[in-house]
């Protein structure tokens, strides 16, 4: 019986520390964003807002950043400095001064408060009929937007990505369910096992306590 309950025991504390590692790895999914995903917006200053679904990483070099590029004569410009500027539970927000008409191309990288990273890009429009004039940013001192030697800018540590996708660092929810599925299937088996090997002993016990009591009627 106290193998029976200590093997029992060691599959409830594995199949609890899978379910933990699983949850510990979850990531801040992104819920919302302002301006949102294919929205068209006046030129002028905005607040970039994305909003997250767990709170983010704080302080010194924590990897929060978000690009923005868009329109600049025949090339591409960078229109966010490449720091910041609040970080607020799940709220990142960066202030842009967008201009020249056209297709911009936010690319983010949020790391939740556990330290685990996801990254992703989505589309706005901006449009000028009030005749907004700005140029695009420099970049701060800690721009987490690198530029190559040719001047070309290098957007890590976020990559470039369709509309709305995600990548995250982790156990990814296909994984967590196929996890999850043999899991469960190992503590069904092994509990059915554990199971019969009790009745069988009880079985053994019954049957031995039958026979006693009839070489006790015999004699």
């Amino acid at each position: 019986m106290k193998t029976i309950r200590s093997a029992a025991v060691l599959l409830l504390v594995a199949a609890s520390a899978f379910f933990g590692s699983s949850s510990a790895s979850a990531h801040a999914d992104l819920e919302s964003t302002s301006p949102s995903s294919g929205e068209t917006v006046e030129a002028g200053r905005l607040t970039l807002a994305l909003k997250f679904g767990e709170d983010l990483m704080t302080g010194e070099a924590n990897g929060n950043v978000i690009s923005v590029q868009g329109p600049a004569g025949p090339d591409n410009a960078q229109w966010a400095d490449g720091c910041v500027d609040s970080v607020s539970g799940g709220l990142m927000m960066d202030a842009i001064a967008p201009s020249r008409p056209g297709e911009y191309v936010v690319n983010w990288r949020a790391v939740s408060a556990d330290g685990h990273p996801v990254e992703g890009s989505y589309t706005f429009t901006v449009v000028n009929t009030k005749g907004f004039e700005s140029d695009p940013p420099a970049a701060c001192e800690s721009s987490l937007i690198s530029t190559l030697s040719g001047g070309d800018e290098e957007l890590l540590p976020v990559t470039p990505k369709g509309a709305d996708q995600q990548r995250a660092w982790g156990i990814s929810p296909e994984e967590g369910l196929i996890g999850g599925i043999v899991v469960i299937t190992l503590v069904s088996v092994i509990g059915a096992f554990l199971l019969r090997a009790q009745e069988r002993k009880r079985d053994a016990q019954e049957a031995a306590i039958l026979a006693k009591r009839r070489t006790s009627n015999e004699n």
